[in-house]
């Protein structure tokens, strides 16, 4: 858990060794096999998930169609937030990209986590102040980059992407036809 909290404090903020000590206690490490589900569309699994190994992918299903909407990778948060917040049903599925060790804490333990110790409110806060930024960078990249730029802004977000996501998902992300993906991909080489 010490190795864990090393990499939060490098990518969000420090916790003091009670807080971690007390998400230890609170907490489950499990390892999932690629293409496992960690949170389905109707489901109520209000868990907040931190990638120790691996990645993952959220995505919609509108029309049979996969639309990707949020990447994770090693050292990221993920959780169905509008189901997180809101305690609703999830609208999408969290879907494993790779094998992947993750630490998982229930929502209540949250809660409770961010009630005693104010560095885990703190962290807290700083994880969907990240995702509220992502977000806000992907509708304006949305509107105002080219399809190309788009793509290269991905690519230095995520060196590692090509990787690990089907270039079916990165295009599902881009909002473009995978043969246009191809496209863009071949004329950077």
């Amino acid at each position: 858990m010490n190795e864990i909290a090393d990499k939060i404090a490098l990518n969000y903020c420090s916790l003091n060794k009670l807080t971690i000590s007390n998400w230890e206690t609170k907490s489950k490490i499990i390892e999932y096999k690629k293409g496992e589900q960690l949170a389905k569309e109707g489901q109520r699994r209000h868990k907040l998930f931190f990638l120790i190994k691996g990645s993952v992918k959220a995505y919609y299903i509108n029309n049979d169609k996969k639309i990707i909407d949020y990447f994770a990778f090693e050292n990221d948060f993920i959780t169905s937030s509008s189901s997180y917040l809101t305690n609703e049903p999830s609208l999408h599925f969290i879907q494993t990209m790779e094998d992947c060790l993750i630490l998982e804490t229930e929502k209540n333990t949250v809660e409770l986590l961010c009630e005693k110790h104010h560095d885990f409110e703190h962290l807290l806060r700083v994880f969907l102040s990240k995702v509220i930024i992502q977000y806000r960078h992907r509708v304006v990249s949305h509107q105002f980059k080219t399809v190309k730029q788009r793509y290269e802004s991905l690519v230095k977000q995520y060196p590692k992407i090509e990787l690990t996501a089907p270039l079916g998902d990165i295009a599902s992300f881009l909002g473009i036809a995978q043969e246009t993906l191809s496209r863009i991909r071949a004329s950077n080489k």
